[in-house]
């Protein structure tokens, strides 16, 4: 059942700018921006614990500790001698044997501390030309299509990463991230992608009609043509198809599509 079995703090700050940097007769340029900054910690769980790790996520919650913070086993790279795979033990030494008893508290979170936008827009004699952006940073998220696809034999029948052929370690001396074939992917730090993004999240231009125009129509108050894209740029480090989410892991999302349009505004 439901209940409430712990406590968090949230703090932060937000703050907004709206600024006409130039405003004329015929001709204004205005900016805008906002970001926010929010860190949770919790406090208090239920009965005597002070913390308990959530199934199938990678995540534990923990006095002193945010939510959303990873609590996974940390990859520490491919011998290049022999292409065994690397992990650093609970101590922070490291060693060839993965165990599940060296999973760690990061520091690391899904849930992203820093999120805002920012846009302009010009306006010349009824044509206005306006973006908006939208960022979110030091999110991070398990990438689970690159557990598949990066399977080095586990999942042989799976569609695999071109990365397979020309990044795997081959020969000694090789440096590299994936493993020789055969020692197989698990659930650590290697596929927790930096999921933070800069994304344009709509460009419009578009043209009022003049005022004196459509006065001699006497049933037309206002007419607008537009048109406009929108996510037609993204900039990120996260390899999947689509940053934006709110979700721990990444399964094959279905990404944010790039939509043109165009249309016509009249008011009667």
């Amino acid at each position: 059942r439901w209940d409430n079995v712990g406590a968090m703090v949230n703090g932060g700050v937000e703050l907004q700018l709206n600024a006409d940097i130039i405003r004329s007769r015929n001709f204004t340029w205005n900016i805008s921006a906002n970001v926010s900054y929010n860190k949770n910690r919790i406090t208090e769980l239920y009965g005597d614990i002070t913390e308990y790790e959530i199934s199938s996520t990678s995540t534990k919650l923990k006095k002193g500790h945010s939510f959303g913070e990873f609590y996974i086993n940390r990859f520490a790279g491919v011998n290049p001698a022999n292409g065994d795979a690397l992990w650093l033990d609970k101590n922070g030494e490291v060693t060839t044997e993965f165990n599940e008893s060296d999973k760690v508290m990061i520091g690391k979170s899904y849930i992203a501390p820093w999120q805002g936008g920012f846009g302009t827009s010009l306006s010349w004699r009824g044509l206005t030309l306006s973006a908006q952006f939208a960022w979110v940073a030091d999110r991070w998220m398990f990438n689970n299509d690159r557990f598949f696809e990066e399977s080095n034999g586990l999942y042989s029948a799976y569609n695999q990463s071109k990365r397979m052929l020309y990044d795997r370690w081959k020969e000694p001396g090789d440096v590299t991230d994936i493993p020789r074939y055969g020692v197989t992917p698990q659930m650590d730090s290697r596929f927790l992608e930096d999921a933070s993004f800069l994304r344009l999240k709509n460009i419009m231009l578009s043209y009022d009609f003049p005022r004196e125009l459509l006065g001699k129509t006497h049933f037309i108050s206002r007419a607008r043509l537009y048109v406009q894209a929108q996510n037609l740029f993204t900039w990120t480090k996260f390899s999947g198809l689509d940053p934006e989410s709110t979700s721990n892991v990444y399964k094959a999302q279905y990404p944010m599509s790039r939509q043109y349009t165009m249309g016509v505004e009249i008011t009667f």
